[in-house]
């Protein structure tokens, strides 16, 4: 219960009484807010609970309230908890679904591109026109398979996708080139030139990204306003913006005056690779002013003990927001560091000490699983059969909002492409990322946090002997109190 102007309200939601922080997040109606919520805090039941208030209490109706998050599961699971909640059907948008309905209610169709044909038009191009800057450039006249040139064909397609999502046209383009170094020239001229043969490509088929299509709707609704009468923008995961999402934002919410409310966690932003940008989230304040922060600390996911070695681990960063997490649960050492020897077979080893039966195995990589596979286990659609236990793998970008009974953590060798990945980013990609790590291992640093904190009992860290990963290292070297250790 809460006393909140002068009355004291209590608000219960999908069969939860919502704690003070929840209850004070759900019911500020009156300015943009950004909710700072920490992992297993509860933001999807704060979410429904300000939607429950602004319908049954401040009599908004629920199809002026705009919804947006960023996966199509995440958004049919709040749209079934909004109708147990309020017994009326909604829709929750992606970004994509909502540039699209507002493409259409213009008359505008395109066809949607491919994923992939940005990278099918570079492979194109470097195959069928040799070039004697490539030969030059890596000392090689079979340069097409020299591993170096294909990293630099995914940095071209790197830097375009990061380019699209953050600056957008061909005037942007020339700026970056007149502000360029002079060794960065001849790169820059090469991807200018690749990035407009995308463009022409998909004009000509009359084909559109999903970037393209958030920029065409941020400019219909600019220029000619949104036919939905929103009084409330709520966005979630809001750590994952990248600039084309905000201004779509931003262009609906100057159009409707709708008060915006954005739900994150600086702490789990960890998709840069893909043109999110977490200074999108750190400087919400400045862009949609006025606004107030709010924060949710209470996690009923992990233990006390947990959150507070995690924690620690991620503000290692000076540029997190600092916050203290706090649990009612506790297990002394939730943390286990198995050491092994001979991978696979220790691996089964582990799995038939775990007591829980539903596991979630985390990968750095999609191939991080096969390192580890028994010959005794059967892995089939990222599932393993075995003892009758619910077994699976996801990489740790696609179990963020998921939590398990029990984690393993593998792929925690001192490699370059293990946890903490060592691939450092190309120099020029600095054109087109506003901000390169200033602390070490930044992204892998966050993404090492959503990974500990999927678990609701222990987390198991897979560790080798002999040359374990740095992040176990410093786990063990400085939370000692926390963490136990088994040799398999």
């Amino acid at each position: 219960m809460l006393l909140f102007y002068g009355v004291y309200m209590e608000l219960n939601v999908l069969g939860y009484s919502l704690d003070k922080e929840q209850l004070k997040a759900a019911l500020t109606s009156d300015t943009n807010t950004i909710i700072i919520a920490g992992a297993g805090t509860g933001k999807s039941t704060t979410m429904v609970g300000k939607i429950k208030y602004l319908v049954l209490f401040c009599h908004v109706p629920l199809e002026n309230i705009l919804c947006i998050t960023f996966t199509n599961n995440a958004a049919h699971s709040l749209e079934d908890k909004i109708k147990t909640e309020l017994n009326q059907e909604t829709k929750v948008y992606t970004f994509h679904k909502l540039a699209l309905e507002i493409l259409k209610d213009h008359h505008i169709v395109k066809k949607i591109a491919n994923d992939d044909l940005l990278e099918y038009l570079v492979e194109e191009i470097f195959f069928s026109v040799p070039s004697p800057y490539f030969t030059k450039l890596f000392m090689d006249k079979n340069y097409l398979n020299n591993p170096l040139f294909i990293q630099y064909q995914n940095t071209i397609v790197r830097f375009i996708r990061l380019f699209i999502a953050n600056y957008y046209d061909s005037e942007c383009f020339d700026v970056l080139i007149r502000k360029a170094k002079k060794k960065d020239l001849p790169t820059l001229k090469i991807i200018k030139k690749i990035y407009q043969m995308y463009v022409l490509e998909k004009e000509s088929s009359g084909m559109i990204d999903f970037d393209d299509m958030i920029y065409m709707a941020t400019r219909i609704v600019e220029d000619k306003g949104i036919k939905k009468h929103y009084q409330y923008i709520i966005v979630d995961e809001y750590q994952d913006t990248s600039l084309v999402r905000e201004k779509l934002v931003q262009a609906i919410r100057n159009k409707t005056n709708a008060y915006v409310t954005v739900v994150g966690d600086d702490f789990q932003s960890i998709y840069r690779f893909s043109g999110c940008d977490i200074n999108n989230f750190l400087d919400f304040k400045k862009h949609f002013k006025p606004a107030k922060e709010l924060y949710i600390t209470n996690t009923y996911r992990n233990s006390k003990e947990l959150i507070r070695v995690a924690g620690s681990f991620v503000m290692k960063n000076p540029r997190q927001i600092k916050k203290k997490l706090k649990a009612s649960k506790s297990i002394p050492k939730p943390i286990v560091v198995c050491f092994y020897q001979r991978e696979k077979e220790d691996f089964l080893k582990l799995l038939n000490q775990i007591d829980d039966a539903n596991i979630m195995i985390l990968g750095r990589n999609n191939k991080d699983i096969y390192s580890v596979l028994h010959p005794k286990l059967k892995f089939e659609n990222n599932q393993i059969y075995y003892q009758n236990k619910n077994i699976y793998f996801k990489t740790i970008h696609k179990a963020k909002g998921l939590e398990e009974e029990s984690v393993i953590i593998i792929n925690l060798t001192d490699d370059t492409n293990s946890l903490p990945s060592k691939i450092k980013d190309e120099h020029i990609l600095k054109y087109v990322i506003k901000h390169f790590d200033i602390y070490p291992y930044e992204e892998e640093r966050r993404l090492f946090y959503v990974a500990l904190t999927r678990t609701k009992n222990y987390c198991y860290l897979f560790v080798p002997k002999n040359n374990p990963s740095i992040f176990a290292r410093e786990l063990i070297k400085n939370y000692k109190e926390y963490i136990s250790i088994i040799h398999l």
